[in-house]
């Protein structure tokens, strides 16, 4: 796979930017937000349909990001459209923007500094924008509210991986003008959006090239021109042609939002840790009703009771598939804890940096390897020799590095307890604790679930135990492996000053209440979540090891340590989506590994949208890859 390349620009005398590879311009000298306003929101008869529209969400589709400017504008409308219709049955905005040449953030924040009239809006995205990595970025604003989905690749490539329940509607059909880009307005292009679109769609684009009307027209929809922006004399817009609507479009409408499961059914939580908190949370925020079934006594009792965890994304040398999905859920993770404090829900955490030092000979040349072919952006990660990764980290280290800036730690158990209690003041979510589900039958209305006291009734069950998965008959096939580790808390007058997370063959993290972390082993053998001294021993003597600090281990005072299993899968990749498609109401949240903090933010994310019908923020290779059928192919 192929690593993407930032625009090239320049601007022009009136302050316009223009991209310098196609010669064209990003926005009307004339006045880019007005044209965004009449070309994109006019002709698409927005914001005027929101307060009409039936569906929780309305979705909209843009062919060409650019400078955001389109988003933007249509934020702000949101914005103001929720504030004077706040019963409306429309409550969020999703906003899906393709770009092969995405703008340096540099670049971004010149190129919106004279939008002043959006001057928040535009501090927030170039606040949560992300690097130059492909694949879809899920950035949240307004608490939910407005959603964008930056993918960032060849829209040719990307549309045709959409799933079809990421049907759109409107269309902003922007980017560069055909004849100076046409590499992106091929057959294709026009085919897919017709795919994408339901029965009233509308589409909007500021030209009004040959191909364009040929392409729209024989891929399905009925266009028609209309007066152009500013000294344009002409502009299209289309909707889907009365004589197409019946193939394919009447089997595409047969699987649209009105014929999904319903979004409002309740949805029932077997678990107590990340994963189902984060899920919880995610079809709380979209008006579905939860009740969590906690096998302890309260919540983050297994894997997730760690004190503190890093978050980091575990980059392969080139691009991979694996490699981008970690990307796509490291910024999404960032940006959710950040938002979770914001909302109110208090817990300790620290983007430090995090500096994953080549204490191998074989790490040495990964690491070179890297570097050397520039495969991933220097905003994300660089390579670091050992003194500057000394300074960075704020002790002596013997090695070179990769460093993370926008890596670091988050307490983990204090976090699902501070997410747990912002639940419970949600009038959509209840929990029940020490309730262990002993055995679980699919009925007609969905599922009975049996304690050691009860039978309990759900209509849509999402199972997320960790690494007790296969405990339950209905998930036994799965290859789940029950993984023991053990983190030790420590102090050490040499580690007081460190100042970033560190990780070689284990981790370390920076002091919190005067302790680190460190570890973690692996026992594959173990049956019980014991404490042993002899990892504890092993935990301390690697550290030393890897540090090339050998007193360091004789300084080292233990303080404390948890066990605990961790679920894995042969593949690496978590377990997340429906668990057999003749059972559409079992669905699964698991396999997290020791990555729990990466993993379990956007893939709570993605299953909410999966239950509710929204567009899902992954392509479909990705959730085939994630899928727990997988294993049944």
């Amino acid at each position: 796979m192929q690593s993407l390349s930032n625009a090239r620009i320049h601007f022009n005398p009136q302050g316009t930017p223009v991209a310098t590879d196609f010669d064209d311009i990003y926005f009307s000298n004339d006045g880019g937000l007005a044209e965004t306003d009449y070309v994109f929101l006019q002709q698409n008869s927005l914001p005027s349909r929101w307060p009409r529209h039936p569906q929780a969400f309305f979705h909209i589709l843009e062919t060409g990001f650019g400078t955001g400017a389109n988003f933007l504008l249509c934020w702000q409308r949101f914005r103001s459209f929720r504030a004077q219709y706040p019963a409306a049955a429309c409550q969020r905005l999703y906003f899906s923007s393709f770009e092969k040449y995405p703008l340096s953030l540099a670049d971004l924040q010149q190129a919106l500094a004279c939008h002043t009239l959006l001057q928040a809006q535009c501090e927030q995205l170039l606040q949560a924008y992300p690097p130059p990595v492909a694949g879809c970025h899920r950035l949240v604003f307004d608490h939910g509210q407005v959603i964008l989905d930056l993918w960032q690749g060849d829209v040719n490539t990307l549309l045709p991986q959409l799933p079809v329940q990421n049907q759109v509607d409107a269309i902003f059909l922007d980017g560069f003008a055909p004849a100076k880009n046409p590499d992106m307005w091929q057959t294709g292009l026009f085919e897919q959006l017709f795919r994408l679109s339901n029965a009233n769609t509308t589409l909007a684009t500021f030209t009004c090239a040959g191909l364009v009307k040929q392409g729209l027209t024989a891929a399905g929809f009925n266009i028609k021109k209309v007066k152009g922006f500013g000294r344009k004399r002409e502009m299209l817009t289309a909707t889907i042609a009365a004589d197409t609507a019946s193939e394919p479009i009447a089997a595409k409408v047969a699987l649209h939002r009105e014929s999904q499961l319903p979004a409002k059914d309740d949805v029932t939580i077997i678990g107590g840790g990340l994963a189902a908190l984060c899920s919880a949370y995610a079809l709380v925020r979209r008006g579905v009703k939860v009740a969590l079934l906690c096998a302890d006594a309260e919540v983050a009792q297994g894997a997730s009771h760690n004190r503190q965890g890093a978050l980091y994304p575990n980059l392969p040398v080139s691009p991979s598939a694996a490699g981008l999905w970690h990307c796509q859920a490291f910024h999404y993770a960032r940006q959710f804890y950040q938002d979770c404090l914001q909302t109110g829900i208090t817990f300790p955490m620290q983007f430090c940096g995090l500096l994953h030092l080549a204490t191998t000979p074989q790490l040495t040349e990964r690491q070179r390897k890297m570097a050397e072919h520039q495969s991933w952006p220097t905003s994300l990660v660089r390579f670091v020799a050992a003194d500057e990764a000394s300074a960075l980290a704020g002790i002596p280290l013997q090695h070179s590095g990769i460093f993370i800036p926008d890596a670091g730690w988050i307490a983990p158990q204090a976090f699902c307890q501070a997410l747990f209690h912002f639940l419970t003041t949600q009038p959509l979510f209840t929990a029940v604790f020490d309730c262990p589900i002993v055995d679980m039958q699919a009925s007609d209305t969905g599922w009975q679930l049996q304690t050691p006291q009860h039978q309990l009734t759900a209509q849509r069950l999402l199972v997320a135990t960790g690494a007790d998965l296969t405990q339950l008959a209905a998930m036994a096939h799965l290859p789940l492996n029950r993984v023991r580790g053990q983190v030790s808390h420590v102090h050490a007058a040499t580690l007081t000053p460190l100042k970033t997370v560190i990780c070689h063959k284990g981790y370390l993290t920076p002091a919190w209440q005067g302790l680190h972390c460190i570890g973690a082993t692996f026992d594959r053998n173990a049956q019980e979540a014991y404490l042993s001294a002899a990892d504890d021993n092993a935990n301390i003597q690697q550290l030393a090891e890897q540090l090339a600090m050998t007193p360091l281990a004789a300084e080292i005072q233990l303080d404390s340590a948890k066990a605990a299993f961790r679920g894995t899968v042969p593949d690496h990749l978590p377990l997340a989506g429906l668990v057999d498609n003749s059972q559409p109401t079992l669905w699964v949240h698991a396999g997290l590994g020791a990555r729990g903090l990466l993993f379990a933010p956007l893939l709570a994310e993605i299953l909410a949208c999966q239950l509710t019908g929204e567009p899902v923020p992954a392509a479909e290779t990705t959730l085939q890859h994630l899928s727990p059928q997988r294993f049944a192919r």
